[in-house]
């Protein structure tokens, strides 16, 4: 059975296989006739491509640099006031809020000078005394130098005296011994009196000195009190603006406690950050007069420049560079003050410019000569442009100058005249041919 089995698998498969290699033949057979019928394809030339470009002739031009950036309107002038007594608060401004304006000299507030007055008053009763003591000095000593002539007089009768009585008893033998120790002891007696007045005398210039002393230690403490007097009324510096209040009235205030602050808004000043290389490069400097010997930046030049609120840009004001403020190692930065006089602003239409909005600041810098500007997105990174030479594509190396918006300004191996390809081109062939399309 088995054997039967595989004869007619083979007797199946043969004619299969007979038949698929007939087939095979039959149409490589076809191929060959048909490839027969096939021309061979025309050879055609080789064309260069030409790339299609637009130009703009080089020229060289002289563009003045401008340094933007940003910062906070704030006053020029913020003062803290603070209490210069201790005491308690009677009194203040009607408009001692937050926000509100007040005059200059206007009173901001009163300290009870209850303390204070009854401390003058003590004071100029103790100068009163020191008055009357120092007349009474002066009343003695006037008194005592006209005693001093009487007491000098009295002095020479006694001497007088004693010389008599003694050449009477020694010479001629009149009188007794009593009567001469008598004398003695009257002008022993007149000597002292006279001597302690001549050392009285001495001191009343002393004494007077005292008292004058005494005169203006008191006089000195009543200033002091007048001006702590004078101090329990506060008044308004300036016509400004009540940024802060940190007292109200009724409340008990030490000497130095803070009550309110102030803002000057007459004149604003914002400090901008600058990059420090482009500000050291492109910065208008004053040139004239020497240098500070600390080593620090010359002065800017003070150059009108452009101000306008970050919320409103086409509203421009003009700020003048005042100084520079500071230099910052870690972010690399100068940080430039520019002062803006609001009462100069003529745009009636514009918004203000107060304190606290955030601006931008276009400072003008110095005017650089012979460059050539470009669109910022035709300079690749390599720092190379291209450019039509003959007809020819050629790349050339350049350098970034100064960039303003999509504009960069370059100078390098270009030269005048030299047609700048302005169409954007993505890796060509350097030396390919070029078709000018249009010409700027």
């Amino acid at each position: 059975m088995e054997k039967n089995k595989k004869k007619i698998r083979m007797s199946r498969v043969v004619p299969r296989l007979v038949l698929s290699l007939v087939i095979l033949g039959v149409g490589f057979v076809a191929m060959i006739y048909f490839q027969s019928f096939k021309k061979s394809p025309h050879r055609g030339l080789i064309k260069e491509r030409v790339l299609e470009v637009d130009v703009k002739k080089a020229e060289p031009q002289s563009v003045e640099t401008r340094l933007k950036g940003f910062g906070v309107a704030q006053p020029v002038t913020l003062v803290e006031l603070s209490a210069e007594v201790s005491g308690r608060i009677i009194y203040t401004h009607p408009g001692f809020k937050k926000g509100r304006i007040v005059l200059k000299d206007e009173v901001l507030f009163k300290i009870d000078p209850g303390d204070y007055i009854a401390e003058l008053n003590s004071l100029k009763a103790g100068l009163e005394q020191e008055k009357n003591l120092l007349a009474g000095i002066e009343q003695e000593f006037k008194t005592d130098r006209l005693r001093v002539k009487t007491i000098r007089r009295t002095m020479d009768l006694s001497r007088a005296e004693y010389n008599r009585v003694r050449v009477l008893l020694e010479e001629n033998k009149i009188g007794n011994r009593s009567e001469l120790d008598q004398s003695e002891q009257s002008l022993n007696d007149a000597i002292d009196n006279y001597d302690l007045m001549q050392l009285s005398l001495a001191l009343y210039p002393v004494q007077i000195l005292e008292a004058k002393a005494g005169i203006a230690s008191v006089s000195a403490d009543m200033d002091k009190a007048l001006a702590n007097l004078a101090r329990c009324t506060v008044k308004a510096p300036f016509t400004a603006r009540i940024t802060a209040v940190a007292m109200e009235g009724g409340e008990y205030v030490t000497k130095g406690s803070q009550v309110v602050t102030l803002a000057d808004d007459s004149f604003l000043e914002i400090e901008v950050s600058l990059d420090a290389i482009q500000a050291s490069k492109w910065l208008n400097f004053v040139e004239e007069g020497p240098r500070d010997l600390s080593g620090w930046f010359p002065n800017p030049s003070p150059v009108l420049c452009e101000i306008s609120w970050i919320e409103a840009k086409d509203d421009l004001f003009d700020g003048v560079v005042e100084r520079l403020v500071a230099f910052d190692q870690a972010s690399r930065t100068i940080t430039l003050a520019v002062k803006f006089d609001p009462s100069q602003e003529t745009c009636k239409d514009c918004s203000p410019l107060v304190a606290g909005m955030f601006c931008s600041v276009s400072i003008p810098g110095k005017t650089i000569d012979g460059l050539f500007s470009l669109k910022r997105w035709l300079v690749s990174t390599d720092n190379t442009v291209y450019i039509s030479r003959e007809n020819r594509l050629k790349t050339v190396l350049v350098n970034k100058v100064y960039a303003s918006g999509d504009e960069v300004f370059l100078s390098g191996d270009i030269t005048p005249g030299d047609l700048l390809i302005i169409t954007r081109l993505v890796d060509p062939l350097e030396n390919s041919a070029l078709k000018i399309m249009n010409r700027k």
